[in-house]
């Protein structure tokens, strides 16, 4: 077996971890790849992360180029919509298949109903 020195700053998982690792991040991108695309609307549908912290991550998200935000200044009050890129769009996959490893893995903690929704919207997703 060739022996080979382990760098972790320069690792392919740790890259990955450092883009859509972390508590909220793949949250996130869920919501945002199922249309739940206002700041506000995010906010909501996170009740225990802060304004600060949905702030800046996804400014992190928009510099890591895995969101757009588009700011519709035309109306008042100004709408922020944040979308997925191309590079955001094939993470979908990815995406899903957490929901589905966690949803096999942790049936137990979570209402038949929920599952079911998450089972639809992975479902209905398949197709990218």
């Amino acid at each position: 077996m060739l022996e080979q020195n382990y760098d972790a700053g320069i690792c392919v998982m740790t890259k990955i971890t450092k883009l859509i690792g972390g508590k909220w991040k793949p949250l996130i991108l869920y919501l945002i790849q199922h249309d739940v695309n206002r700041f506000g609307v995010l906010k909501k549908s996170m009740p225990r992360i802060s304004r600060k912290v949905l702030t800046n991550q996804l400014r992190e998200l928009e510099q890591d180029n895995l969101v757009y935000r588009d700011v519709q200044v035309a109306l008042a009050p100004q709408i922020v919509i944040y979308s997925l890129t191309s590079k955001g769009v094939s993470l979908r996959r990815l995406i899903d298949e957490m929901i589905a490893w966690g949803m096999e893995h942790f049936k137990e903690d979570y209402s038949e109903p929920l599952l079911a929704k998450y089972k639809n919207s992975i479902q209905h997703n398949r197709h990218y």
